[in-house]
C-alpha cells in the first residue's frame, strides 16, 4: 500500500515497501512514444552505463554479444537464464528502455511463454522473438543453410509471448522478428509473415537483412506503411544514416554489437601488447585510467555510504526493526552457553 503525500507526485511507502513516482512513463511507453530512436547493444553493466553515459534512446541485449562474451557463439548455445542473469544487471544498472532478443524463444510456445514473463518480470521493456528454428543460427555468420519455422508455428509463439505479458502484470511490448530476409525468400515473404505476425498480437515487427545496399529493408519498410513500429539492426549496411532509415518509416534502429566488436579489437591490442612488453608503460596512454572506470561504475557512493553508515543520525529504523534489535542486544549481554555451561 502506497499514501500520497500532499502537494507531490511521489509516493510515501508503507509496510516495509519501496517507493515510486506517480505517472512516471513505462519504459515500454518510452520506447513505444512515436518518436525515431537510436539503441546500442549492451552484454553487461559496463556496457550499459556506457550507453547510458552517451544517452541512447534503449538498449538492446544482443544474444550475439551475450554468447561472445562468454565465449560461445550466437548458436542458440547459452540459455534464457543466461540472458536473464544480463537483463537483471542492465536494469539494476541503468535507467533506459531495455530491448531483449530472445532468439527463436527457447522452445515451444509453452516454454516461450514462461521465458517472456520471467524477462518481463525482470525489467524488459519489449522482448523480440525470430521466426528461425530453435537450432538457430546468428543471421550474421556465413554458410549456413537458412530454414525457417512455418507462420504459424511463429504466430503461436507471438501469442504466447502476449500471455507472458499478460502474466508477469507488465506493459512490455512483444516485438515479432522476421529472418525471411536472411533466408532468401524475398520482401513479399517478408510483409507475409510480419502481416501474420502484427495480426496475431505483436507490437512492432523487427526486420533482417543482409543486403548491403539496404534496398530490401527499405523497401520492406516502405511498402510496411507504418502498420506497426519497425525495428532494424543494419549491421551489414554501416553506410545508410539513420536519416534515411526515418524516413523510409523505420522507428528504430540500433547499432546491434558495435560495442562489442569495439572492446574485442581494443583488448586483443592492448594484450598483444602486454604480452610483448615487460610493462604496461606503453599502453597506459591508450587505455581507460582506474579513476575513470571507477567513477563510471559508482565507487565514490561506497566511500558516501561507509561514511552515512558511521553517522550517528542514521535515517529512523521502523519500529519493528527497532524491537528486534532492542532484543538482539538485551540477548548479546547474556553469556552464551553450551549445554547449560557458560562458553
Amino acid at each position: 500500500m502506497k499514501i500520497r503525500k500532499p502537494g507531490t507526485s511521489k509516493s510515501i511507502p508503507t509496510n516495509g515497501h519501496s517507493t515510486s513516482v506517480a505517472n512516471k512513463p513505462t519504459h515500454a511507453s518510452t520506447l513505444f512514444n512515436g518518436s525515431p530512436q537510436v539503441g546500442v547493444g549492451v552484454y553487461d553493466g559496463l556496457s550499459a552505463l556506457l550507453a547510458e553515459k552517451w544517452k541512447f534512446d534503449f538498449v538492446w541485449v544482443s544474444s550475439f554479444c551475450c554468447s561472445a562474451a562468454v565465449g560461445m557463439p550466437d548458436a542458440g548455445i547459452i540459455g534464457p537464464e543466461d540472458i536473464l542473469n544480463v537483463v537483471r544487471c542492465v536494469h539494476r544498472s541503468i535507467d533506459l528502455p531495455i530491448v531483449v532478443d530472445l532468439d527463436s524463444g527457447y522452445g515451444d510456445a509453452v516454454k516461450a511463454f514462461h521465458v517472456v514473463e520471467a524477462m518481463a518480470r525482470a525489467g524488459a521493456a519489449a522482448l523480440c522473438i525470430e521466426d528461425n528454428p530453435i537450432s538457430k543460427r546468428c543471421s550474421l555468420y556465413d554458410g549456413y543453410d537458412r530454414a525457417l519455422v512455418s507462420i504459424e508455428e511463429h504466430v503461436s509463439r507471438v501469442r504466447a509471448a502476449r500471455a507472458g505479458v499478460k502474466a508477469a502484470h507488465s506493459s512490455s511490448r512483444v516485438i515479432a522478428r522476421t529472418e525471411a530476409l536472411v533466408a532468401g525468400m524475398g520482401v513479399a515473404e517478408a510483409l507475409r509473415r510480419a502481416t501474420a505476425y502484427a495480426d496475431a498480437g505483436a507490437d512492432a515487427v523487427f526486420i533482417q537483412s543482409l543486403d548491403a545496399t539496404g534496398k530490401e529493408v527499405l523497401t520492406f519498410a516502405r511498402e510496411w506503411q507504418r502498420r506497426t513500429p519497425i525495428f532494424i539492426a543494419p549491421t551489414r549496411m554501416p553506410q545508410i544514416n539513420k536519416a534515411e532509415f526515418f524516413n523510409a518509416g523505420i522507428s528504430h534502429t540500433m547499432f546491434a554489437n558495435q560495442g562489442l566488436r569495439a572492446a574485442h579489437l581494443a583488448m586483443d591490442r592492448t594484450f598483444g601488447a602486454l604480452a610483448e612488453a615487460g610493462s604496461s608503460k606503453g599502453i597506459e596512454s591508450a587505455i581507460s585510467p582506474v579513476a575513470t572506470v571507477a567513477s563510471l561504475v559508482g565507487a565514490q557512493k561506497v566511500v558516501e555510504l561507509e561514511a552515512l553508515l558511521a553517522k550517528d543520525d542514521l535515517p529512523p529504523v521502523s519500529p519493528r526493526l527497532k524491537q528486534s534489535t532492542r532484543l538482539l542486544t538485551k540477548a548479546s549481554r547474556k553469556p552464551a552457553t553450551v549445554n547449560g555451561h557458560k562458553a
